[in-house]
């Protein structure tokens, strides 16, 4: 029993990365928070890869020593076997990343957030209860039970994404035959990919990504025995594994891909895999999370702060959750375009159809380039559609309103291209003449800025048409 409904500012529900980084920050902010964990499960310890792009989170969170000091694996990058080709990818600059277990990180996360003052509590809360609580707000990070997100978020299951992942613990005495020890493995093949992390030295995970629909886990074959034979279809991992000691597993946890079509209502937000669940192949659902429960905490921050800006606050976490949801969705097809070594409907479903994904302007930027170098003089304006108008902009603690370049086709605006103010650069353009005169008033107004880099966001503009004249 959790005992008496604690009063707070806002209550969260989940323990995650994503729960414990909102919970954190908020309450090193200055917010009351309670968070609701349950109690820990023998079996829910699932091995993670994080890049090291989470370092800038932990650095957010005043985290970065303990996660160093905490005996993690620090892995210099991937090896991947994929599509037929073969990558040794360490880290760019030398950076390195941490193997961890899902449990272990959230101990450590929890620690860090009752130390900065946030109440834990151990327990299960049903949704009548959360939506009780007394609090101010409630934020849902309870993962994939989605206490909120599953009656309140409607959370739609992703086609052609529906995954399993068997995993397993394997131990051997001599040396991992990898090039590196420390690396992610990844391997595709027929009809599913393998990956493989370490725990320490001498253990190592190793997991089958699978489509229940069409393995043998839709005639209900044992998981045992399903597992050894997708580990059989592998041809480098199979090498790597050979003469290893099975230890545990394998254990199946569900890795399709999801998103909930509401993210935020009434004084609640959803958070993390509540919210969302991209494919494991991008390694980034660690990070995914903190990011996540970063939104939530300045966006909580901003409404507690400013109520008047509670529903922009919120509308905006809400936004950047399912516009991250989809560049992880297009750029997991085009991994699965890549990886696909056989017309297998695994990946044929995975792989769909992005082909106005990204669309490169390159070129186009590049001929304005051009004229700009070769036009004696330039008139430029705002064009007629191009207007400046408020509109959200995240900060470290809260939402703030900016001006920005609206267009129709990007109604939440744009401020910069690369280091460049575009909303100034617009203001400063119809007055000047001349690309040097026009430099030179900026630099003045903004500081100092990289010529080339002003004339690329320059030529962007105009390519893109916020400004006519050229």
């Amino acid at each position: 029993m959790l005992g008496p409904a604690l009063p707070c500012d806002v209550l969260v529900v989940g323990g995650g990365p994503a729960g414990a980084t909102a919970a954190r920050l908020l309450a090193l902010w200055g917010r009351d928070v309670v968070l609701v964990a349950r109690p820990e499960a023998p079996s829910a310890d699932l091995p993670e890869a994080l890049t090291p792009s989470c370092r800038k989170f932990f650095d957010l969170l005043g985290m970065s020593p303990a996660v160093d000091a905490a005996g993690f694996v620090a892995s210099t990058g991937h090896t991947v076997w994929w599509g037929g080709a073969t990558r040794v990818e360490p880290f760019d600059g030398g950076r390195h990343g941490w193997q961890v277990t899902s449990r272990a990180l959230a101990r450590l996360m929890l620690d860090a957030a009752v130390e900065a003052g946030v109440r834990v509590v151990r327990g299960g809360l049903t949704t009548e209860e959360v939506l009780a609580w007394p609090a101010r707000y409630r934020v849902d990070a309870s993962g994939r039970a989605g206490v909120l997100a599953r009656p309140l978020g409607g959370r739609r299951y992703e086609s052609g994404h529906r995954t399993v992942a068997l995993v397993g613990r394997w131990r051997r005495d001599d040396p991992w035959p990898v090039p590196d020890p420390t690396h992610t493995l990844l391997e595709s093949y027929g009809d599913g990919w393998a990956w493989s992390v370490p725990i320490d030295a001498s253990t190592r995970a190793l997991a089958v990504m699978v489509d229940p629909r069409t393995t043998a886990l839709a005639r209900g074959d044992g998981a045992t025995a399903i597992y050894a034979a997708e580990i059989a279809k592998t041809v480098h991992l199979a090498r790597v594994f050979a003469g290893a000691q099975a230890l545990d597993g394998p254990s199946g946890w569900d890795a399709s891909m999801y998103v909930a079509d509401r993210i935020t209502g009434e004084a609640w937000l959803l958070a993390g895999d509540a919210a969302s669940v991209v494919d494991p192949l991008s390694s980034a659902g660690a990070r995914k999370a903190m990011a996540s429960g970063w939104q939530v905490a300045a966006a909580l921050n901003t409404a507690l702060g400013a109520p008047g800006m509670a529903d922009v606050a919120l509308r905006c976490h809400g936004t950047r959750e399912r516009e991250t949801y989809r560049r992880f969705l297009a750029l997991t097809r085009r991994f699965n375009a890549q990886g696909a070594p056989a017309a297998h409907p695994f990946w044929m479903d995975r792989a769909g159809d992005d082909a106005d994904e990204g669309a490169d302007d390159a070129p186009a930027v590049h001929a304005v380039f051009e004229k700009l170098k070769a036009a004696d003089a330039i008139t430029l304006s705002l064009a007629p559609d191009v207007t400046v108008e408020p509109r959200p902009a995240w900060r470290e603690r809260d939402i703030v309103l900016e001006p920005r370049l609206v267009t129709p086709l990007v109604p939440d605006g744009v401020r910069y291209s690369g280091p460049v103010d575009v909303v100034l650069l617009a203001g400063l353009a119809p007055a000047s003449r001349q690309v040097p005169d026009l430099f030179d008033k900026y630099v003045e107004r903004a500081g100092p800025t990289p010529l080339p880099e002003f004339l690329t966001a320059l030529s962007t503009a105009v390519a893109r048409r916020w400004l006519i004249g050229l």
